[in-house]
């Protein structure tokens, strides 16, 4: 059973259970002893009262320790508070796939300063990357058009780096959509999970190559 930092005991109801399966994956992850605070045991409550699948808590906290290491950081991190924003912004992304996939803007952006920041976010991992970004930056005319093309693009990239996953990643994808939707079954109706599946993979995708969404807005 997960203790506060006083000492006392958390109760053993539902919330409790959520709080102790990401205290546990959090330790894993850390790969030393936490003593938890209450502040931690307060961010998991809200995930737990929002109703963020404990899988998608999980999938991102193995990111953000995946980017630390990427990074080269050797310093331990000290609180699951240090994973909110991340969890907090990943459970935004999968409830916004209910909606439109892309959000519209009333006034023209300004084409050719957002392409030059898409081609310079594709990640160094990207095979091909030079290719790419010369594609993105070719494209031209008015944003309608560009948006149109951009979409095409994205598809193109998506499917391109999808192949080129390794089987440890494609199994990792797979398994955290699969453990996700479950997590998700009393949170949406039947009918949307299917349509939800596609969208959700593709956020995945994306959030493990770290790759932008290809849009002006």
């Amino acid at each position: 059973m997960s203790a506060t930092a006083d000492g006392g005991p958390f109760p053993r109801d539902a919330e409790s259970r959520y709080f102790d399966a990401v205290a546990e994956a959090f330790v894993k992850l850390r790969g030393a002893p936490l003593l938890v605070s209450p502040a931690d045991y307060q961010i998991a409550k809200r995930w737990h009262a929002d109703g963020v699948p404990l899988s998608l808590v999980v999938a991102t906290m193995d990111e953000v320790f995946a980017k630390r290491r990427a990074r080269g950081a050797k310093d331990r991190i000290n609180g699951i508070r240090y994973c909110a924003r991340a969890v907090d912004a990943a459970w935004a992304e999968v409830r916004e796939l209910r909606g439109p996939a892309r959000r519209e803007a009333a006034s023209e952006p300004p084409v050719g300063e957002r392409l030059a920041e898409l081609a310079a976010a594709l990640p160094e991992r990207l095979a091909e990357r030079n290719e790419w970004r010369q594609r993105l930056l070719a494209l031209g005319g008015p944003a309608a058009a560009v948006e149109a093309a951009l979409r095409a693009l994205e598809d193109e990239l998506l499917a391109a780096a999808e192949a080129a996953l390794d089987p440890a990643e494609r199994e990792r994808l797979d398994a955290e959509v699969g453990a996700i939707l479950y997590g998700l079954r009393d949170r949406f109706p039947d009918g949307e999970l299917g349509a939800l599946r596609g969208r959700l993979h593709r956020q995945r995708l994306r959030r493990l190559l770290e790759l932008p969404v290809l849009t002006l807005f």
